[in-house]
């Protein structure tokens, strides 16, 4: 048993840092780190008891039960990890709303190139609402923070302000699947712009311990006075 329980603090040691990521405030941070080491745990120690059993069931032997468990943890410790930075983000944020700053959008000053590039003269029909590219830096190394600088431009037909309704979403790309990934920030919220493009720089931070390889797709969407979504989306490569 004494065995046993290494090995779960052993995967438990692991598996804590694997996505270790910046919250909008302290206090965030300290509640996300906190639930996540729990989650994380609670995984690991499920994997190595699946393991075990399994191994037990087989009918091998001591040391074949040992190793079966150890891979279990590590298994359970890892794969269960996004299942764990995922809820301890969600948790944190039901818990404590008021944690959760809102985002620092600002407004180009480029408005007459803007009015420009889409011949835009007001009062005109239709309203124009895009969502650039979004400029992704390179291949990030683990420990890095990816800058992630979103624009979109809003026209209305009068050329004054604008309801928008803004998502943010983050997928890990794997195996040819994605899982989401829960953003500490405000992954949708309702904003009055003015005409123009607008500016939106949020930073994605990737742990020491994300495998190489590691690819996550970010999605920025925009809604203009309840029309359906326009978005871009870019992938972080961790290499």
């Amino acid at each position: 048993m004494r065995k046993m329980t290494k090995v779960w603090i052993m995967a438990s040691m692991v598996s804590v840092n694997a996505w270790s990521g910046e919250s909008v405030t302290s206090d965030l941070n300290k509640c996300i780190t906190q639930k996540k080491i729990s989650y994380t745990a609670k995984g690991a120690v499920t994997g190595a008891l699946m393991g075990f059993l399994s191994a037990k069931a087989s009918g091998k032997n001591k040391e074949d039960e040992r190793k079966a468990a150890l891979i279990g943890a590590v298994a359970g410790g890892g794969l269960g990890f996004l299942t764990a930075w995922n809820k301890a983000v969600d948790a944190c944020k039901n818990e404590h709303p008021d944690w959760v700053v809102e985002s620092d959008i600002k407004r180009s000053p480029n408005y007459d190139a803007v009015v420009s590039e889409f011949n835009y003269k007001p009062p005109q029909k239709n309203s124009i609402a895009i969502v650039r590219p979004l400029q992704i830096p390179e291949p990030v190394k683990p420990g890095d923070t990816a800058n992630i600088q979103a624009k979109f431009v809003i026209l209305t037909p009068d050329g004054g302000e604008a309801k928008v309704k803004i998502d943010r979403k983050f997928f890990v790309v794997a195996d040819g699947q994605e899982e989401p990934l829960s953003f500490p920030g405000k992954d949708s919220e309702d904003r009055v712009v003015e005409n123009g493009e607008q500016v939106d720089e949020f930073n994605l931070p990737i742990g020491e311990e994300v495998p190489v390889g590691t690819k996550v797709r970010v999605q920025y969407a925009i809604s203009l006075n309840g029309a359906p979504l326009v978005s871009q989306s870019g992938i972080v490569e961790v290499k």
